[in-house]
């Protein structure tokens, strides 16, 4: 099998041998397989997960407002629950999980239904550093009633996990192997050989070049539709931005690797790197 390899200065199979599933596009894709996403929340859970429905990268629209993709929703038994990889502090704020929640509820429920019946919801937030501050490797939060302090069973829980920490303990390797660029480093099977398959098989690594080439070509459309709306320059410009922004934030390049990675031309590249380093 002959691999298909961008022509451009940046290597779409080096840019595949630096992913890491801290890159929540790299996860959404090792996430497709049930089994690994059921033995990945089995260990930040601590029990059995029996997964009825699970989908990587799931739309929710929302007429009257913001839409959303979650990375990950699965059904487990009568619950959901929302994986979501948040490399960016502002981007795991607590109201944001609240808005995960609010539009799961309103996408899972249906008319007629015993309040009592609504699914309970599990919102995971997996963050690259210690969101919250307080030093501890998971966050486990509730809703409670000021007066006694008891559960107020509202069906909603959010788990923040601390990938910074990797400690010699079951969730400590997990956030470890979310880290690692060679699969050989990772101490869970389950991910090895789902990430092994994507960097070394050459099925693998035909389809990450696929994928990577429609990202690419998203990025490039998404310019294209805001140059028609704000006048073609000063459109395509922005389009560009946010793809830069996308492909630092979410895969971990350098602002110079994701300017090769777009092809924008050597002219051109001055008035980003302006943008970005001032």
């Amino acid at each position: 099998m002959t691999l298909f390899v961008h022509e451009g200065n940046t290597d779409y199979l080096d840019s595949i041998a630096r992913l890491r599933l801290m890159d929540d596009d790299f996860m959404r894709i090792v996430f497709k397989d049930e089994d690994v996403v059921r033995q990945f929340l089995e260990i930040i859970l601590e029990r059995s997960v029996d997964i009825i429905e699970c989908h990587a990268q799931y739309d929710i629209n929302n007429i009257l407002g913001r839409s959303i993709s979650i990375d990950v929703l699965v059904r487990d038994g009568d619950d959901y629950i929302n994986i979501e990889v948040q490399r960016d502090t502002k981007g795991a704020h607590p109201k944001r999980a609240r808005f995960h929640g609010s539009l799961i509820d309103a996408n899972t429920s249906f008319p007629n239904e015993q309040w009592d019946k609504l699914p309970n919801v599990i919102i995971i937030f997996i963050t690259e550093t210690d969101v919250l501050g307080y030093g501890l490797p998971i966050y486990h939060s509730h809703c409670r009633i000021d007066e006694n302090n008891q559960m107020f069973e509202e069906g909603r829980e959010i788990i923040y996990v601390n990938a910074s920490i990797q400690e010699d303990t079951a969730l400590g390797r997990l956030m470890h192997d979310m880290f690692c660029t060679d699969s050989s480093e990772m101490h869970y099977e389950f991910l090895r050989k789902r990430v092994s398959y994507y960097k070394e098989n050459e099925g693998g690594k035909q389809e990450m070049c696929e994928i990577w080439e429609e990202i690419r070509r998203k990025g490039l459309l998404e310019g294209e539709a805001i140059g028609e709306a704000r006048g073609k320059t000063i459109g395509r410009q922005q389009g560009l931005i946010e793809s830069i922004k996308k492909l630092i934030a979410k895969n971990g390049y350098t602002l110079e690797e994701a300017l090769d990675f777009l092809d924008i031309p050597k002219e051109e590249r001055s008035t980003y790197i302006d943008i970005f380093t001032s």
